[in-house]
């Protein structure tokens, strides 16, 4: 009776199963951690870049309402990828005094990432509450 209570005990059958089965949560976990921050490291490089573009573009116009449409208009012109989920009334530009004296332009492009993501939520995995993108360049 007691080799028969050994045997149960060292017999391994279904170990290979758990281990797979804890190790497999713990890859998918990271797995969609790098997809998810993947996805907002990618979207706050082009709100960047499309901040910048439009700002830039700005300096081109006569008129400080010249300028602030053709910097809103380009810098969501910028982002056709994410067009879905970014609305036009997230890209703000603005004119004001610079720091120099002059005037300059600032593009600000904010996107609410907590109640649009692009990707859905992981329970419990931490992510922004918005992505803000900002460029601010001198007009002449």
């Amino acid at each position: 009776m007691l080799m028969r209570i050994r045997e149960r005990l060292q017999r391994q059958d279904g170990v290979a199963a758990v281990e797979f089965a804890v190790v497999s949560m713990v890859f998918l976990v990271l797995l969609f951690g790098i997809l998810t921050y993947g996805y907002i490291y990618s979207m706050d490089q082009s709100l960047n870049h499309a901040a910048e573009e439009g700002a830039r573009a700005a300096i081109a116009t006569t008129t400080e309402a010249a300028a602030i449409t053709t910097a809103q208009t380009t810098a969501y012109a910028r982002l056709q990828t994410y067009q879905p989920s970014l609305l036009s009334t997230d890209v703000v530009a603005t004119v004001g005094d610079c720091d120099s004296g002059f005037r300059c332009i600032t593009v600000t492009i904010t996107y609410p990432w907590a109640t649009r993501p692009i990707i859905p939520k992981f329970p419990g995995l931490p992510t922004p509450s918005q992505i803000l993108a900002v460029a601010t360049v001198q007009l002449t």
